[in-house]
């Protein structure tokens, strides 16, 4: 392609400036003659994790060495430290958790932030379209069918394209996918690393759904495959045949042009249609009695004085060596008195 047919849609303002998903994306139906299914998805976790440990590096520009302690902090959390760094299998499952538990608190967000900025400008719709629009934002666990929903990423593309993604609705859909957004300086910005990782995995999917290898991958293999598409949370340890099922339909919604000409359905739907998994609004939900617990029971001992707070310490835990020690103390003291009498009295 020309250097101007893979140009960004042109804006007068460089805040405004997007990615044309028709111009800057697309499926290479030659990759697998360069690079394998494995090396693609190695290539699209390995993006994943560069901006993550990039991201918090990016201190090091304002504050130079001293921004390393900022940097451990950063790399400390689950949600933003590479996958990389996990060498056990609990370490993984514990990354995953968190992965997911940042999924889950943010595509509710980027759904309601989507279908409400649709809403509200009141775009026309047939009845089709209404179906769809409708059978796309069922919770959760609830089947959408992908014939019907596929209509919605048709409706949607006529009126709000890629490139006319607003920076609110990028930055929530930046976060729901594990990109780290903050500062985020433009829309471009986030969306750069938006289409990238579509462009990647539709890449991916493209491989699989010519070489029919779905069914080739191994149990683990096919749960990452479906997790990387934001289909298959963790900790809803989904059978085999549950991921192929949900895998199939994401197939389905890509649509027999997706195969035929690499076109892929709109960005953002397709984007909500997978995070639809993930729009759970009870992912927090514990034992209740945890409401009941004192929430300050750790600041207990601040408004204390410092006697009460040595009073407390002497007749704790330590209190036959503070005791000892006391005693030691004492005994001390006294023999250099009983030391310093006889002198006393030769002076005298």
């Amino acid at each position: 392609r020309s250097v101007r047919d893979q140009a960004e849609a042109y804006e007068s303002t460089y805040v405004k400036k997007h990615h044309s998903q028709d111009k800057n994306m697309w499926v290479d139906k030659e990759l697998s003659t360069e690079v394998s299914r494995k090396e693609l998805a190695n290539l699209i976790t390995y993006k994943q994790d560069t901006w993550k440990v990039m991201h918090g590096g990016l201190s090091a520009l304002l504050f130079g060495g001293y921004s390393l302690p900022l940097y451990a902090i950063w790399l400390g959390n689950d949600t933003w430290v590479p996958s990389t760094f996990n060498t056990s299998a609990a370490e993984l499952k514990e990354w995953r958790k968190a992965q997911d538990l940042y999924r889950y608190k943010y595509a509710s967000a980027y759904l309601a932030e989507t279908r409400w900025f649709y809403d509200h400008h009141a775009a026309p719709r047939t009845p089709k379209h209404e179906r769809a629009w409708e059978e796309l934002w069922e919770k959760n666990d609830v089947r959408r069918d992908p014939k019907i929903t596929r209509d919605a990423a048709e409706l949607y593309d006529a009126f709000f394209q890629f490139h006319e993604m607003r920076r609110v609705s990028g930055r929530l859909l930046g976060r729901a996918m594990g990109i780290p957004t903050f500062p985020l300086w433009s829309k471009i910005c986030i969306g750069t690393r938006i289409k990238d990782y579509w462009d990647l995995t539709w890449n991916e999917d493209y491989m699989v759904i010519s070489q029919k290898s779905l069914e080739s991958l191994s149990d683990e293999e096919l749960y990452d495959y479906a997790n990387r598409r934001f289909l298959a949370p963790y900790d809803k340890e989904l059978t085999r045949e549950q991921l192929l099922e949900r895998v199939n339909d994401y197939f389905t919604f890509l649509g027999a042009e997706f195969v035929e000409n690499g076109k892929a359905p709109n960005i953002l739907i397709t984007s909500a249609y997978c995070l639809g998994y993930y729009n759970d609004p009870a992912y927090l939900v514990e034992d209740i009695a945890e409401l009941e617990k004192d929430d300050f029971e750790h600041l207990a001992s601040w408004p204390k004085d410092a006697f009460l707070r040595r009073l407390e310490f002497e007749n704790g835990p330590l209190r036959d060596q503070v005791e000892a020690h006391t005693v030691k103390l004492l005994d001390e003291r006294k023999a250099a008195v009983e030391a310093a009498k006889p002198k006393e009295e030769v002076k005298a």
